[in-house]
């Protein structure tokens, strides 16, 4: 018998072991002494049962479950306080009067509420004697600086990240190198493309994996307000 046992002992995989434990799963019901006889070696070298590694492999999942459910519980907050800023400067552009009370709350509910301590409007002037409130934020079609753009303003797209030296130049003049994270938005402000630049001194403000779903609406807003306020002169 003792032969024979072996033998059969000696024939087994432990694929087939493995597969014979899959199919039956109450084997260990039937033979609950072997959870303790059986030892595993832990990747520290130690030796524990294999009830003590079934309740150490339940204690990490019950770690990592804790912990995704902590960044939930995080980004919930993080989205409910973006939620309340949001309205806040929906509100304030609202409540503007005029294109400059735009520009003026941008720079102030930017810095204030989202840490961004820059931000540029670029509007493409499709004619040449068109006239905006405030000075450097018409482009001429021609100009040069639209080619650093020109992807932007054809997927219409908003972009997150690093900008070049050249958008950041184009967009923040002499704070260009302060710039270490940018969100650049596409706007449409009375059938003219343009762009809504929101700059930050944190290289991890505006980052390429970041959800744009706020910068869309904020994009969205923006262009509206502006264009009820202002028309572009033909």
């Amino acid at each position: 018998m003792s032969t024979q046992a072996t033998a059969t002992t000696e024939g087994l995989t432990a694929e087939q072991v493995r597969e014979y434990l899959l199919t039956t799963p109450d084997f260990f019901n039937q033979y609950p002494e072997l959870l303790d006889d059986i030892q595993v070696v832990e990747q520290h070298g130690g030796v524990v049962s294999l009830t003590m590694r079934q309740l150490a492999i339940l204690r990490d999942k019950n770690e990592k479950s804790q912990k995704q459910l902590e960044g939930l519980l995080a980004i919930a907050r993080e989205n409910d306080a973006l939620f309340g800023r949001m309205q806040q400067l929906t509100t304030t552009l609202i409540d503007a009067r005029c294109v400059e009370d735009v520009f003026a709350t941008l720079d102030d509910t930017l810095r204030e509420c989202f840490g961004a301590e820059f931000f540029a409007i670029r509007l493409v002037d499709e004619n040449s004697d068109s006239v905006f409130p405030i000075s450097d934020v018409l482009w001429q079609k021609d100009n040069p600086q639209l080619e650093h753009f020109k992807r932007l303003l054809e997927s219409q797209k908003i972009k997150c990240g690093l900008p070049t030296h050249a958008q950041a130049k184009a967009l923040f003049n002499q704070q260009a190198d302060e710039v270490k994270s940018a969100a650049l938005i596409p706007l449409k402000v009375a059938q003219q493309d343009g762009i809504l630049a929101i700059g930050s001194k944190d290289s991890d403000r505006f980052h390429t994996t970041m959800g744009t779903l706020f910068l869309e609406h904020l994009g969205e807003l923006v262009a509206k307000r502006l264009n009820s306020l202002q028309e572009i002169k033909e």
